[in-house]
């Protein structure tokens, strides 16, 4: 059941920010607070990437800090809390400041991301599909290799797939833009092609996520990708919430501070018609 006082709870916060701390981000915290205040803002999570995959370890590993690209060890964590602990001795009074961290997620790895949440302990976690099978698909320039390597219904389904294995994990605040694949590969395949296979598995996956007591996000970057939707779409919605699954937060994506709280008042207003 939607409980639509939570939902509109929602549209003062936005819980999903990259702040320059992410590599490809370019934004700094102190930027984001500032425009958040702006623009009446209640609450914040900065949410800065995590890829611990050994395989993309060359690509994807560091984090950001001071211009210097650094392995998320014991001192670059540490860092990370303390910038954020210092906005809120400076900007507490006026906003809520969280400090967390999106994970990428795939099976052969879940350990040393299960590792880096016990030994650092954020704040609030998203659990995102950004590869699967080691091939990137949400990077325009890795997808190709996607296209290539899987047929459209076999790909949707082991996304799916990966998708309850972070429902299950019980590591994450929330699941990240659960039907994030549409960014790229729907221009390749289609959105109508693959929303069509999307709705013979979600109905099946959707159970199996609320079982695991998981939740999951709303994410605006969809709008602003050029989809009519946000992440995810308002058929996936319906079929969560259905089967049980709560919405946990809603967040922009932003990587830079123009996008922050970007639709978020939208995307509350679309959870609520699409049920």
């Amino acid at each position: 059941m939607l409980n639509e006082e939570k939902i509109n709870s929602l549209k003062k916060s936005d819980c999903h920010i990259h702040p320059d701390f992410s590599i490809d981000a370019k934004s700094s915290a102190e930027e984001y607070v500032k425009r958040a205040l702006e623009i009446g803002l209640e609450r914040i999570c900065f949410t800065t990437h995590i890829d611990l995959d050994p395989h993309r370890a060359a690509a994807d590993l560091y984090i950001n800090i001071d211009g210097n690209w650094q392995i998320p060890d014991e001192n670059a964590v540490r860092t990370y809390f303390f910038r954020i602990d210092n906005l809120r001795g400076k900007y507490g009074d006026e906003i809520e400041i969280i400090a967390g961290f999106e994970f990428s997620f795939e099976p052969h790895f879940a350990d040393k991301v299960g590792e880096f949440i016990t030994n650092f302990k954020p704040e609030f976690t998203i659990g995102s599909v950004h590869a699967v099978e080691m091939l990137e698909i949400t990077s325009r320039y890795f997808v190709p290799a996607a296209v290539r390597n899987f047929h459209p219904k076999k790909f949707i389904k082991k996304y799916y797939d990966i998708v309850v294995e972070i429902a299950q994990s019980g590591m994450f605040s929330v699941i990240g833009h659960i039907d994030g694949y549409k960014k790229y590969l729907s221009r390749w395949w289609g959105l109508s092609f693959c929303e069509g296979i999307e709705g013979e598995v979600i109905d099946e996956v959707a159970p199996k996520i609320a079982d695991a007591g998981a939740r999951f996000e709303v994410n605006t970057s969809g709008w602003r990708k050029g989809l009519c939707a946000p992440y995810p779409s308002a058929t996936v919605i319906k079929s969560l919430v259905a089967a049980g699954v709560e919405v946990g937060s809603i967040g922009s994506d932003a990587h830079s501070v123009e996008d922050i709280g970007y639709r978020i008042t939208d995307a509350a207003n679309y959870i609520i018609g699409a049920i």
